[in-house]
């Protein structure tokens, strides 16, 4: 496949400065450039990351820029015989391209690693994070699939469709570059959603959080559907669960928007 580019990249780490009690280490990697195999067209980008933070974004280039940022330890330097340690390889990673589409995969799966990587607009992003890490996308217009377990999810001047869930943290987007007519859905256990549309959205909302409260500055209409669980149980106990979800039409409607969260308020709000 002449078109396939694979690169696996061992970065050195470098002491930068001492301190009183030993030394202080910043963990950089230099920026890797990868040629697209089709410049100018869409792409995508696939990124799923154990530990560390994951920042996109867009800029002019036709080539997608990675950089890497290992943690930063105000421990004093290991020493073995004498000797103080200069660098490991816990920035190494490999990144695959094929037809456009480009995985990253970090090959130190139990240390952080923040990943910086900048990719044409038009491109998109499948970014999966667990621990010790936030998401943030900036200016990227595609179809975006962002999960974040234990981390923050911030998509900033972005067009296009998500769907987006954090676990325990806040959600915030911002549409400015127009959105895709199509389904979306946003969801957090413990968090907030936060979601900025176009003043023209048409849209079917529905959404529901379990201890918060749901607000939007857009002229909905309201509709009501309750969903009833009925059940007799073998005790002979009659049972009903009614499910309350908030529904209503945004400029006489369109494709689902779902917002769904336990613990958090949700904002849906016309820019």
């Amino acid at each position: 496949m002449k078109n396939k580019t694979v690169l696996t990249v061992g970065l050195l780490i470098f002491l930068l400065c001492m301190v009183r009690f030993g030394f202080a280490q910043t963990e950089n990697g230099e920026p890797v450039t990868i040629p697209l195999s089709n410049p100018g067209e869409d792409g995508q980008l696939k990124l799923s990351l154990l530990y560390g933070s994951i920042t996109v974004i867009a800029h002019s280039s036709k080539d997608v820029i990675i950089e890497t940022v290992g943690n930063t330890s105000k421990k004093p330097a290991k020493m073995k015989d004498g000797m103080r340690r200069i660098g490991d390889t816990s920035l190494e990673y490999s990144v695959e391209e094929y037809n456009n589409k480009v995985v990253v995969k970090s090959k130190k799966h139990n240390k952080r690693v923040d990943f910086k990587i900048r990719v044409p607009e038009n491109f998109s992003l499948n970014l999966r994070a667990t621990n010790s890490g936030n998401i943030k996308v900036e200016g990227v217009i595609g179809e975006m699939e962002i999960s974040n377990l234990n981390g923050a999810i911030t998509l900033t001047d972005i067009g296009g469709s998500v769907i987006a869930d954090a676990l325990n943290k806040d959600i915030v987007v911002t549409f400015t570059k127009g959105y895709d007519k199509s389904p979306m859905a946003f969801t957090s256990l413990n968090g907030d959603l936060d979601v900025t549309f176009p003043s023209g959205l048409k849209a079917n909302i529905k959404a529901k959080t379990d201890n918060g409260e749901i607000f939007t500055d857009y002229e909905m209409k309201m509709t009501r559907n309750v969903k009833k669980d009925e059940k007799k149980t073998s005790s002979g106990v009659y049972k009903v669960n009614v499910d309350k979800w908030v529904t209503g039409t945004i400029n006489g409607g369109g494709d689902e928007l779902l917002f769904k969260t336990m613990n958090g308020d949700i904002m849906i709000r016309s820019n």
